[in-house]
């Protein structure tokens, strides 16, 4: 081996958890499954080359027209989903083919109507039925004719001529308040969502002995478009599935800010990855520091001590729930901290002073930072 090995952790994952769709804004879940068998992801972008000077190389290259794509295959056969891939419509309630089996009293048989009332099915424009001879063989020539059925005249059915004591079987179509259904429209326009995807992660070792899950990777697309696919596959060797798919859209938050945008903070957000560890994470908790190492506050005023937490390397802004301050040291006059919040209120005299701020995680105190607070 030629040069250093280094021993970082590595996180490995297999095969997608769980899909939560939610409508943007509010939360609410629309469609949640745990049983996908692919959920893969992809970004791209179109490099853009700028080309100049003798030569003609390139100089620059700027990247444009940038993609997220989502595509999951889920075994649950759901029609909502193939409602929201169409921006069709969904719900119960809706023209069913139903069997009633009837003994002729004469030439003419009528429908009860206590197993529903005669309707006309999806795509036709009249109330009619097929009818079958009970003992005898159906054939599509002899058995497929549709009769229409009289639903003025105690739905009899027309132009049949039955045999006295002979029994039917009629099918025909009722509405059924049980029957879920999506219909889906022309003019597609898929619904927009937002998106979760969860992924286990494992690790070779783990220090508890509970199994080698380590964590989840957890895939956020706050704006997805979801792609029209509402087809159903069928063959003798697989199942039907669901396609869950489509196409990020940039998000931008609705509200404004605290802080002032940087140039680098001016473009939306399309996809959100996130790491989440499995239990007791504090020890990747390095420690804690000040911003600019001590605080300066003027007189007659109030701020809040901008302690930031050290994770892997990282700076990250502490939960304030978990966040307790302690001073050191004699207050100036009118000034005073907040034992939970960390502001800082002055009044008109000056000095200095400490304040030790700690962070705790599940009861136990992971980092300690003391630093000076000058008043003037």
């Amino acid at each position: 081996m030629y040069g250093p090995r280094f021993t970082d952790e590595y996180k490995i994952s297999k095969f997608a958890e769980s899909v939560t769709v939610s409508r943007p804004g509010t939360g609410e879940v629309l469609y949640y499954s745990n049983k996908l068998t692919e959920a893969n992801g992809a970004t791209s972008v179109t490099m853009g080359e700028i080309r100049a000077g003798v030569g003609n190389p390139i100089v620059a290259v700027i990247p444009s027209d940038s993609n997220a794509t989502v595509t999951i295959t889920d075994v649950n056969l759901s029609l909502a989903m193939r409602a929201y891939q169409t921006g069709g419509l969904h719900g119960y309630g809706a023209p069913t083919l139903v069997c009633q089996k009837i003994e002729a009293k004469g030439e003419t048989i009528n429908i009860n109507a206590t197993g529903g009332t005669p309707v006309a099915g999806q795509g036709f424009n009249s109330v009619f039925c097929y009818v079958q001879t009970v003992g005898e063989g159906s054939t599509v020539l002899g058995d497929g004719t549709p009769y229409a059925v009289d639903t003025s005249n105690g739905n009899a059915v027309t132009g049949f001529t039955a045999t006295t004591g002979k029994e039917y079987l009629v099918w025909y179509w009722v509405n059924s308040a049980t029957t879920e259904y999506t219909t889906i429209l022309a003019n597609f326009d898929p619904s927009v969502v937002n998106l979760r995807l969860v992924y286990p992660v494992y690790s070779n070792v783990k220090e508890d002995g509970t199994g080698t899950r380590i964590g989840s990777l957890v895939v956020v697309y706050p704006l997805l478009k979801f792609g029209g696919d509402a087809g159903v596959n069928g063959n003798q060797s697989s199942n039907a599935t669901t396609s869950i798919s489509g196409t990020a859209i940039s998000y931008e938050s609705a509200v404004v800010g605290s802080d002032c945008p940087s140039c680098s903070d001016q473009s939306a957000e399309l996809v959100h990855y996130l790491y989440v560890p499995c239990g007791d994470s504090s020890a990747q908790i390095e420690g804690m520091y000040l911003l600019g190492g001590e605080f300066t506050v003027g007189n007659s005023t109030s701020a809040k001590l901008p302690f930031m937490l050290i994770v892997n390397g990282y700076p990250v802004e502490p939960d304030t729930a978990k966040m307790s301050y302690a001073t050191g040291g004699t207050l100036p006059t009118g000034t005073s901290v907040d034992s939970n919040t960390g502001v800082v209120t002055t009044g008109a005299t000056d000095g200095s002073f400490t304040v030790t701020a700690t962070y705790t995680e599940n009861s136990t105190a992971v980092a300690t930072c003391t630093a000076t607070v000058i008043v003037s």
